[in-house]
């Protein structure tokens, strides 16, 4: 008699056309090692860019994993399991990550741009979503709520930052948003 058990996600990754990496979390323990991560994400960018699915998830199977892949405007989302994970969950995963972001996200559009302004929301959206491999939720309106609920927590504080200035009450999501938009004002003001 064999168990049953219950579903697991190996990876949730994002990136953009070019292959850079967006957002990515991974679970499983042989996908711990950034060599092997490049890899899993250079073969998955591979096969979504040889894709004919347009606005649908599509199913591929590889090297031992099962992934589902959907795509935005300049940006590829994926979710990963193990070969003998079931599909149709792994495409419900995506599907309640892609619209989570696109309800989250400012106009709705999925791209690089927008994504990387609102890293934060990605990074909770797919927190709220899977959590150590176990999926925690797959309705959309319920993770936009919760990740909703955060970002008013985190601005009920009423600390205002200001560029280049730390505070204690700074959390680690708007220390990051503060850290990218100090890069990317230096990358603009270098030409780069």
């Amino acid at each position: 008699m064999t168990l049953c058990s219950e579903p697991s996600i190996s990876s949730v990754i994002i990136v953009d056309d070019r292959g850079e990496r967006i957002a990515a979390r991974y679970y499983s323990e042989r996908l711990q090692m950034l060599a092997v991560q490049h890899k899993l994400e250079a073969a998955l960018l591979s096969k979504a860019l040889k894709s004919t699915a347009t606005g649908e998830a599509d199913i591929v199977l590889f090297d031992g994993h099962v992934a589902v892949m959907r795509a935005g405007k300049d940006v590829h989302l994926f979710v990963t399991g193990d070969q003998d994970e079931n599909e149709i969950i792994l495409v419900e995963v995506l599907n309640a990550l892609y619209n989570a972001l696109s309800s989250l996200l400012p106009g709705g559009s999925l791209d690089s741009r927008n994504m990387l302004e609102k890293l934060d929301v990605v990074l909770l959206v797919i927190d709220e979503l899977v959590d150590g491999g176990i999926i925690l939720e797959i309705e959309s309106s319920a993770i936009v709520n919760r990740v909703g609920m955060k970002g008013a927590e985190g601005s009920a504080g009423g600390s205002s930052l200001m560029p280049g200035v730390p505070s204690s009450s700074t959390t680690p999501q708007q220390a990051l948003l503060s850290f990218k938009e100090q890069m990317t004002r230096a990358f603009k003001a270098t030409g780069t």
